[in-house]
Order: C-alpha cells, then structure tokens, then sequence
C-alpha cells in the first residue's frame, strides 16, 4: 500500500481533531483532508474516525494509525538530525578526479581539508579519463587545457601553470648542461599518452630523436621520479618545481602555458562537503 500522504494526513487529524487544523497544519484544503480519509479508509477497510459535532475521534484502527504516525514522524525527526549532524560535522567521502601533474599540489590541500574535517575520507583519481560528475562518477574534477564547456556542470578557474623542462644535478653533473643549441642530443622522459592540451609532450616527439626519448610513463609522478633519479630531462609544472633542491631548469624552446578548472556538478555544489573543500582550493588561489 502506497499511502504515506494519507496516514500522514490521517495522524494529524487523530492528533489534532477537526479539518481545519489539519489543513492548516500540513497546508492543504478541508477538503482535501477529508478525501485522504476516505481514500485511507477504503484501502483498509476500516473505520478510522468517528464525526460528531465536536471534531474527529479516532477509533481502534485510528489510534492504530495514530502510533504508527507517531513513531514515524520521530523518527524522521531524528533521521533529519543525525543527517544534519553530519553535515556539519563532514563525515563521509568526497571523491577528487584529477590529472596526474595536479597530484603533488592537491595533497597539501587535501591534507587540510582532513585536518579540519577528519570524519571525511577522500578518494583522490589520477586519471586523464574525463569522469562523469552528473553520475557521481567524482564529486569534484580538476581538469587542464582549454575550459570545459559541459552544460551541467559550474566550472571555476583554479589556476594557470606554466610547464618547464629540469634536470636533476646528477643528470648535468654526467651528461653536461642543456641549452637550445643541443637539445636534441639528451636524453628526454616523456608521456605515452598524447593529450593535445600537453604541448610540451607532443614538443618532445616532435623535435627529439626517438632514441633519445629513453623513457616513456603513464603518469606524471612517475616521470617526476625518473627526472628526480637522474634519468633524463623532464617537464615539471613551475609551481610545484621549488619543492625540489637539486633540480635545474633548462632554457625551454616555447612557452607552454597550461590553464587549470574545477568542476562541479549544478546539483551537488552546495553539499557542505563540496563547498567547504572548495573553500580551500579558493583560499589557495589567492
């Protein structure tokens, strides 16, 4: 039996007795009150209330339904404080889709969103896979590249990198300083897949030897290593770029300018857990 509306109109009336305090009380018409009655009845079977002259007394099934009214309404009183309970105190999981080059910089924020929110377990993606938010696929998505223009999702500038190629002081001290004029005869770490948005990459396989390329990745963690180790030359988002000592830049043949966008679904960005991560990566920015 599909009758919530009706026990729920059938409880107000056995709690508060007559039609028009009902009405008044859940916001509809006396006579509406009254052809839930009668729809409720009829499903089952039963009389719920007596008429007089003085109101509506329930009868047996009616302080039946009357209890049950009871015991449901406190219970979505309660359900309606732990969830905001929880909205406030943030427990739960907020979900990060991310490129990889971002990863370094988003755990020093991720670390303090935990910190002011400890309940919130995050699941942060490195993937170039372009995850569907209207599905829940990720809560937020940070993504490069020209700005994204799906319709359901709000787009916020996050911040623009520029992209420049380093070596590590081992990778000089054994096979000399690069400079423009011989570029092509080092040893470069490049990724496998080829986003357009990545010009740097796609510079790499355009204009250096193949057998010069000595390594390819499918991540930019994994080329940050390579570089940190000593094994070849490797692009590196400047921003992130002074977290490392021994590392020098080299001369970089262009500029490679890469703009960087948080998006959100319209229909999640006020959930407190969003907002109060956005908050952070807002405050970052600044």
């Amino acid at each position: 039996m599909d009758k919530w509306t009706e026990l729920r109109t059938a409880y107000k009336l056995a709690k508060l007795g007559t039609l028009s305090a009902t009405a008044q009380e859940i916001g509809i018409h006396r006579s509406t009150v009254m052809r839930h009655i009668n729809v409720l009845e009829e499903s089952l079977g039963v009389v719920l209330f007596q008429r007089n002259d003085k109101g509506y007394i329930p009868t047996e099934a009616g302080l039946d339904v009357m209890r049950l009214g009871e015991v449901t309404d406190s219970h979505f009183s309660q359900l309606s404080s732990r969830l905001q309970s929880k909205e406030q105190d943030l427990q739960g999981n907020l979900t990060i889709t991310s490129v990889g080059e971002m990863v370094d910089l988003l755990m020093p924020l991720i670390k303090q969103y935990q910190t002011q929110h400890p309940g919130m377990l995050v699941n942060l993606i490195g993937d170039l896979r372009n995850f569907n938010l209207e599905y829940g696929e990720a809560d937020i998505a940070i993504r490069v590249g020209e700005k994204p223009t799906t319709p359901d999702n709000i787009v916020l500038p996050f911040f623009t990198t520029e992209f420049v190629f380093y070596a590590h002081k081992s990778y000089i001290e054994e096979y000399g300083l690069p400079d423009k004029s011989n570029l092509q005869e080092h040893r470069f770490l490049a990724l496998g897949d080829r986003p357009l948005h990545f010009d740097w990459n796609e510079w790499i396989y355009n204009h250096i030897p193949d057998q010069n390329i000595v390594l390819i990745a499918s991540s930019q963690q994994i080329l940050n290593q390579a570089m940190l180790s000593g094994c070849g030359i490797g692009a590196m988002p400047r921003i992130l770029a002074s977290k490392f000592e021994d590392i020098i830049e080299i001369s970089t043949p262009e500029n490679w300018q890469i703009s960087t966008w948080i998006l959100v679904h319209r229909d999640m960005f006020n959930m407190p857990k969003i907002r109060e991560f956005l908050s952070i990566l807002k405050l970052w920015r600044k």
